[in-house]
């Protein structure tokens, strides 16, 4: 037996019928042009690497701004983690664009709307590293329409981190740290807003709204953490809303926006699970301002996620 053949050895007959017709399509992908290939350079202002066996023109865009430390160690702009992204003909529009970006805690909010605007869907938020400093998550973007307009979308989110660096440098040394807040929830004008039987424990108040949901056929509710949950701490005129939401994928696009449209911001979107169905998402959520102005915002977003809202407003 060939080396080549050694490798299928064991795989399901399906999954290799899956496999062998990716490739063959991948295959039968028309080219990247040499004419949109300049047109996206000049658009991203770097020059891209095309790989012709799979149509793919990919861009790298290092994080030379930031100096990146793991532990005591700090890493040339060639070590440190990089955005990337790729474009590629579609099946359905003219061209498919994925990518990664890299972004410290405070370009995160600020990206993700400017995604959003471009209308980019925002798939993933994470970590990059740990033990890294400063703080690098990594957010997911893609999306299918024309070349240009593609490139125009991705090339605003790098505008968009380049004007928050210069912010945090005009802000440097500006700010100081706040005593803790005694925490002095009432509950009643929280659930009246929220639409929640939630309660305040210790000034703290939390609620949540459950679903069930199949895992490897088993079915799993809310204790076992298939639940929307929201926490409001802090005062009434000082608060601070920290929350898990529960979306599927066709909610998704529609509640990152709204959470944005009201100054919410995201700190992760990411799966909790293998093999549930429906497939599930969990957005992470953290505000600050008054605690019925959190509800509210909140509300908004829980009222966008089952179709009682529109987003965008």
């Amino acid at each position: 037996m060939s080396a080549a053949s050694g490798v299928w050895r064991g795989w399901p007959v399906r999954t290799m019928v899956v496999l062998f017709a990716a490739l063959w399509s991948t295959a039968q992908m028309p080219p990247v042009s040499e004419q949109t290939r300049v047109a996206l350079d000049r658009t991203l202002g770097a020059k891209g690497i095309y790989v012709s066996e799979e149509s793919a023109y990919k861009f790298a865009f290092p994080r030379a701004d930031v100096s990146i430390r793991i532990g005591q160690q700090r890493l040339s702009p060639a070590q440190a983690p990089q955005s990337w992204v790729t474009f590629q003909p579609s099946k359905q529009q003219e061209a498919i664009m994925n990518g990664e970006l890299i972004v410290l805690d405070d370009e995160v909010n600020p990206v993700l709307s400017a995604a959003l605007k471009a209308k980019l869907a925002v798939t993933g938020l994470g970590p990059t590293l740990l033990s890294v400093q400063p703080t690098l998550l990594t957010l997911n973007v893609n999306a299918e329409g024309p070349y240009q307009s593609l490139a125009s979308g991705w090339r605003q989110l790098l505008e968009e981190i380049r004007r928050v660096r210069v912010a945090a440098r005009q802000r440097a040394g500006e700010t100081a740290d706040a005593a803790p807040i005694v925490n002095a929830i009432d509950p009643d004008p929280l659930n009246r807003i929220l639409q929640m039987r939630g309660s305040a424990t210790d000034g703290i108040y939390r609620g949540a709204i459950g679903r069930v949901e199949l895992l490897n056929g088993t079915p799993i509710g809310r204790e076992m953490g298939m639940s929307t949950k929201v926490t409001i701490f802090g005062t009434s005129d000082r608060a601070f809303l920290d929350a898990d939401m529960i979306l599927s994928p066709d909610e998704l696009q529609r509640v990152l926006l709204a959470l944005r449209t009201r100054e919410l911001n995201i700190t992760s979107i990411r799966n909790h699970l293998v093999g549930e169905h429906p497939p599930v998402i969990f957005v992470h959520v953290w505000g600050r301002g008054t605690a019925s102005d959190l509800a509210r915002a909140f509300r908004f977003a829980l009222d966008v996620q089952v179709g009682a809202g529109r987003s965008g407003n």
